[in-house]
């Protein structure tokens, strides 16, 4: 979300005028349902702003002006539309629900509350986009970690940063704890928790520690788990190259129902094993 000013250049190729026009539609569809579902009581003054979808190799996903929106069409190139929505639409959850659109945002966050909140912030983007998938889109828990399998080569860093391990920890319990909670693609999801981890017990414990955020209060935990299962994914976050996709579904699912205490269900099972089939 940095806001320093890009070198434009003129629209990749990967991305179409229809997929503008799609893309505008979602925000409106995504829009309408965080107002259905009362995630927000008051009026979203963003749908006023003017949305654009610019080609910038500068590094941002996201810049705001006071009166337009633009999501860089750079990552495009980089992954599926599909993918790419899901990042558009996570960074449109920063804007309009949690009014932190830019790095100056971020790191106001940072200096007042610490970097544990803004991991935190980005857990909760994650599991309500998460939510609208799975609500109003029909995704499975096996259809959202097919697609951020991409995530993987689109947002690589250098080496493993221990708060950005630690959200992809929380966003991967919060959101399967959601999905295997509320399987059916009918359930309405009415009760969630989000999960805020520390990797440092692992190391002596064979443990996390994670504060759990439920809408009555929060609460301390421990998730059992072995440097094992810690080190395998670790693996499924530093090099995603190493797994097929549904190896990778796989990798993480089975961390969370043996961290969660959960059994993964049957119409999951064979979910995964088709995806197998299909050589992804």
């Amino acid at each position: 979300m940095k806001t320093k000013k890009s070198r434009t250049k003129p629209k990749a190729n990967s991305f179409t005028d229809n997929d503008k026009r799609d893309l505008i539609k979602e925000l409106s569809d995504f829009t309408s349902w965080l107002k259905q579902r009362e995630i927000v009581k008051e009026d979203i003054v963003t749908p006023t702003r003017t949305v654009d979808f610019p080609y910038s190799d500068d590094n941002y996903v996201m810049q705001v002006d006071d009166d337009k929106v633009s999501f860089n069409t750079f990552i495009r190139n980089k992954c599926s539309l599909e993918y790419y929505r899901i990042v558009v639409l996570h960074e449109f959850f920063h804007l309009t629900i949690q009014k932190v659109p830019n790095k100056d945002d971020v790191t106001k966050i940072k200096d007042d509350f610490g970097s544990g909140f803004m991991k935190l912030i980005d857990i909760e983007a994650d599991f309500f986009i998460a939510l609208y998938l799975k609500e109003v889109k029909n995704y499975t828990l096996v259809d959202y970690w097919r697609v951020n399998h991409e995530g993987g080569t689109v947002f690589v860093d250098k080496w493993v940063r221990a708060i950005k391990f630690e959200r992809f920890i929380g966003t991967l319990l919060s959101i399967c704890k959601m999905f295997l909670t509320y399987p059916d693609k009918t359930d309405r999801v009415i009760e969630y928790d989000l999960y805020l981890p520390t990797i440092a017990p692992i190391y002596t414990e064979d443990s996390l520690h994670v504060l759990v955020i439920r809408k009555e209060h929060i609460y301390f935990d421990e998730i059992k788990a072995t440097y094992r299962d810690f080190a395998k994914l670790k693996e499924c976050y530093e090099d995603v190259s190493k797994y097929s996709i549904s190896g990778y579904v796989k990798e993480l699912i089975g961390f969370s129902t043996k961290a969660l205490k959960k059994e993964i269900p049957k119409e999951m099972k064979l979910e995964i094993a088709n995806l197998q089939k299909s050589g992804k």
